[in-house]
C-alpha cells in the first residue's frame, strides 16, 4: 500500500486500519484516541461532531461499536513488541441516567493502569449528572513495559486544543506519553490531524499513522511537513 505521506520519521496511510494493522509488527507504543460513537449516544450537543467524522459517521449501534473497538484493539496488540503498550484514550459517559464505561471495549487485554486526563472543563451540561470534565488513558501493556520516569503521576491536567479537526487530541498528552515510554516505533491507527505522529517526530521516534478520512490525512501531512509545530490556540 502506498503511503499518503512519508518522510524520514513518519509513514501515514489513508486507509481502513483493519487493512493495514495485520501488516505491521515491532511496534513499541500505540497511542490513539478513537471515535467515541457520540452521535449514537447523545453527543450531538458537541456542535463540531454533529456530522461525525466524514467517512465515519460516529453513530453505530452500541453493540457494533463495542465489537469494532475490540477487533481493532486486538489487531493493535498483535503488532506490539515484547515491551510494547497501547495507550487508549476514551472516557466514561452518562447515558440514559446510567454510567457507560470504556472497559467494555477491552477484548481481554491486560490493563496495567488508568491515567486520568483532566480537561479543565466540560461541555455536556444536563440535569441528570454533574458536568464531566475528564477522560481516561487505558494502558494495556506487555509485561516488559517500563515507564522511563518516576516523576509523573496518574492525573494529568492538559487543556484541550483547537484545530480544524472536530475533536483534536492535545499535543500535551501525546508528548507526555511519547517522552515517558521507551524509544521505538509509535503507531496511531486513528491518526486524525496527526497529533501522535507530530509528538513522535518531535521526539525523534519513527511512527506510523492510519487515517480513513482523506481530509484529516491532508491536515496531518501539512502539520508533519513543517519543521516547527503550528501554535493552534488552546480552549
Amino acid at each position: 500500500m502506498e503511503p499518503y505521506y512519508a518522510d524520514e520519521w513518519v509513514t501515514l496511510y489513508n486507509a481502513d486500519n483493519r487493512d493495514v494493522l495485520p501488516e505491521l509488527s515491532g511496534v513499541d507504543l500505540v497511542l490513539t484516541s478513537p471515535p467515541y460513537n457520540l452521535r449514537r449516544t447523545g453527543g450531538s450537543e458537541w456542535t463540531a461532531l454533529q456530522d461525525g467524522y466524514g467517512t465515519c459517521e460516529d453513530e453505530l449501534p452500541h453493540a457494533e461499536y463495542v465489537s469494532w473497538q475490540q477487533e481493532v484493539l486486538s489487531l493493535c496488540w498483535d503488532t506490539l513488541s515484547d515491551r510494547g503498550a497501547i495507550f487508549y484514550n476514551h472516557k466514561p459517559r452518562v447515558l440514559n441516567k446510567g454510567l457507560l464505561l470504556p472497559f467494555e471495549l477491552n477484548p481481554g487485554l491486560p490493563l496495567r493502569q488508568v491515567v486520568t486526563w483532566d480537561r479543565g472543563s466540560g461541555f455536556m451540561r444536563q440535569f441528570t449528572c454533574y458536568v464531566p470534565r475528564y477522560e481516561w488513558l487505558l494502558i494495556f501493556a506487555k509485561d516488559a513495559l517500563r515507564i522511563t520516569t518516576r516523576n509523573v503521576d496518574d492525573l494529568w491536567y492538559v487543556p484541550p486544543e483547537t484545530n480544524p479537526h472536530p475533536a483534536p487530541f492535545p499535543l500535551g498528552i501525546a508528548s507526555r506519553v511519547v517522552n515517558t515510554t521507551p524509544s521505538g516505533t509509535v503507531l496511531d491507527h486513528f491518526a486524525g490531524s496527526g497529533t501522535t505522529l507530530r509528538a513522535a517526530k518531535d521526539a525523534g521516534r519513527r511512527c506510523v499513522g492510519i487515517e480513513l478520512e482523506e481530509r484529516f490525512c491532508q491536515m496531518a501531512a501539512e502539520r508533519l511537513s513543517q519543521e516547527v509545530l503550528p501554535l493552534w490556540p488552546t480552549c
